[in-house]
């Protein structure tokens, strides 16, 4: 697993299980078959590839993309939540 604290400026991608503490100035996306464990707040858009995770406990100030990934949501999106997949 890999582990992101602290104060993040920037995207992160997330190609394997990571946990994300902390506060994040940028975007997020999880590719497919890695699992987000989002403690951290969130300035920034968090966008989940089809077959990725999140488990979602800081709030985000932006928007949520979700392209077929599976979210547990436990605190708010100030933006839109967004479901694509399926979509062409």
């Amino acid at each position: 697993m890999k582990i992101f604290f602290g104060k993040q400026k920037g995207d992160i991608l997330i190609e394997v299980d990571s946990m994300v503490t902390g506060e994040v100035t940028g975007d997020i996306v999880v590719l497919p078959g890695a699992h987000l464990d989002l403690s951290a707040s969130v300035e920034g858009n968090v966008t989940l590839m089809r077959h990725s995770k999140a488990s979602i406990r800081g709030p985000i100030n932006g928007n949520l993309y979700d392209e077929g990934g599976t979210i547990e949501l436990f605190s708010i999106v100030s933006g839109d939540i967004v479901k694509s997949y399926g979509i062409k």
